[in-house]
């Protein structure tokens, strides 16, 4: 040692100086290993895990002040026995399974699925992503044509996380598909602050605030994830009844010490499938603000991760009901929303057939779902009516459209094979203007192999239509058609 410079031993140092031994061992260990450890590690410095193993002396009595000298082996050091020796061993084992780095471009490697435990660090961020490859064949009736193509009916970027506070969440997902050309559009961003876990301590999901663009608390078909579904895609049904997205704000929260389990959500929000729309002066949507309820609630059993499909092959009976309403006033001056409902069973717009004098209408509908799962078998079924009443400027009476939705599984082979079949029904007045009742059909059947769960699966399905009262290139379907729709998809997710 140079005598002209004072000897201090490395705990009476300022604490940032102190570290620097400790930052530049760790970046020494990285070098050797060619790897980058998670920056999760900051918490075994900040709980003095990790120290020179020059450090290894027994550790009792008091922290010493920040003035007071220390030797080396001083028990009143905050090391303990070993720790120098368990860090480097830790941070081996985490180099090991974890690399970062640049190999013909920037990586980023995981030897396995970990559980990182970050819920509660107050900034994250996590990405993810999922597609659908699809391969249509339709044969319909004249006048509508025919269809043979492959498509991406999906292909989604999911950047979500936290940031300031753990309780303080965002949502920004990305949708690029097929329909659509090569555009990328945004489909959801929306930030959620848990209020009553942050300002209140109540158990995190208790009562939160939601704000952005998301999916409106209506339909059980439209708040699951389409990665979920069993069936290729949602039936004309739910289509038909859907709420769909839009920008607004909400509320949402759950019970776990109620009777049976419960969770809920509303929202106030510019009006039925609005999401994509233009606002503004330049826009087309009228002034009036729609608003929507869910309920749901698990009264038997352990309901399990997956959505539909009884992965879980319950021994026992598990059960998911809900219901929900939603409601607005429709009126010429907002062409998105006025030209947006179709009718039963030709799938024209509603406003192809109303007397040019009707100014505004008020629309209501309801929702009403059951889901069952037990031993590789899962059912659904879900209910929708739709009112349409208070005609502005004709003597229109009031419309009364319903449909429902009811789909079966069950896996032939535990977790891998299963079997589908579904039935989709919309019946109701709309179409004649309350002269008479029409209805619509849809009948299907599938086969899906899970290879890894909804993260890889291939799905196949046959269904045959008797007059769609819908247009949708989601589900390859447009108005009017009569005929056989077939679909086979790949899909993958991370």
């Amino acid at each position: 040692m140079d005598s002209d410079v004072p000897y201090r031993p490395l705990l009476t140092l300022d604490p940032d100086v102190r570290f620097l031994p400790v930052i530049a061992s760790i970046v020494a260990l990285i070098v050797s290993q060619d790897s980058v450890p998670a920056i999760g590690q900051e918490s075994m410095i900040a709980s003095n895990a990790v120290a020179p193993a020059s450090y290894d002396a027994a550790a009792a009595g008091t922290t010493p002040a920040a003035d007071q000298v220390c030797d080396i082996g001083d028990p009143r050091s905050p090391w303990t026995p070993g720790d120098g020796v368990s860090a480097s061993a830790q941070l081996r084992r985490f180099s090991d399974s974890i690399r970062v780095g640049y190999d013909d471009g920037f990586v980023i490697a995981s030897l396995r699925e970990r559980d990182l435990e970050t819920e509660a660090f107050p900034f994250r961020l996590k990405v993810n992503g999922w597609g659908q490859l699809r391969h249509t064949a339709s044969d319909v009736a004249l006048p509508n044509t025919d269809l043979n193509q492959f498509q991406m009916k999906r292909a989604r970027l999911i950047l979500s996380g936290n940031a300031f506070l753990p309780d303080l969440t965002y949502f920004t997902q990305f949708d690029g598909r097929s329909s659509s050309g090569d555009d990328m559009r945004l489909l959801d961003f929306y930030l959620s602050y848990d209020i009553g876990h942050s300002q209140f301590g109540f158990e995190k999901g208790t009562f939160g605030f939601r704000a952005g663009k998301y999916k409106m608390p209506f339909t059980m078909a439209r708040w699951l994830s389409g990665k979920e579904f069993e069936f290729s895609d949602r039936s004309v049904a739910s289509t038909y009844f859907d709420v769909n997205r839009s920008l607004a704000v909400g509320l949402f929260g759950e019970s776990k010490h109620t009777a049976i389990p419960i969770e809920w959500e509303t929202a106030i929000f510019n009006g039925f499938v609005t999401g994509g729309a233009e606002t503004g002066s330049s826009g087309n949507l009228d002034d009036n603000f729609a608003y929507s309820i869910r309920l749901q609630g698990y009264p038997i059993g352990d309901w399990g991760d997956s959505q539909l499909a009884d992965f879980e092959s319950h021994d026992r009976l598990a059960m998911r009901v809900g219901c929900a309403f939603a409601g607005t006033t429709i009126s010429r001056n907002g062409s998105t929303e006025f030209n947006t409902p179709r009718v039963v069973d030709s799938g024209q717009t509603f406003a192809s057939i109303l007397p040019l004098a009707v100014d505004s209408y008020h629309v209501s509908q309801f929702a009403l779902d059951a889901s069952l799962k037990w031993r590789g078998w899962s059912s659904t079924m879900e209910y929708y009516f739709r009112n349409l009443s208070d005609f502005e400027g004709a003597g229109i009476p009031s419309l009364l459209d319903h449909g429902f939705w009811f789909q079966l599984g069950y896996f032939v082979v535990p977790e891998k094979l299963q079997v589908l079949t579904r039935w989709s029904r919309v019946d109701g007045d709309s179409g004649t203007l309350g002269a008479s009742d029409q209805s619509t059909d849809e009948v299907g059947a599938g086969l899906a192999w899970y290879l890894r769960g909804n993260r890889a699966k291939i799905v196949t399905d046959v269904t045959r239509l008797d007059g769609a009262p819908i247009n949708s290139s989601a589900l390859d379907v447009n108005p009017g058609d009569r005929g056989w729709l077939f679909r086979t998809q790949m899909q993958f997710s991370f």
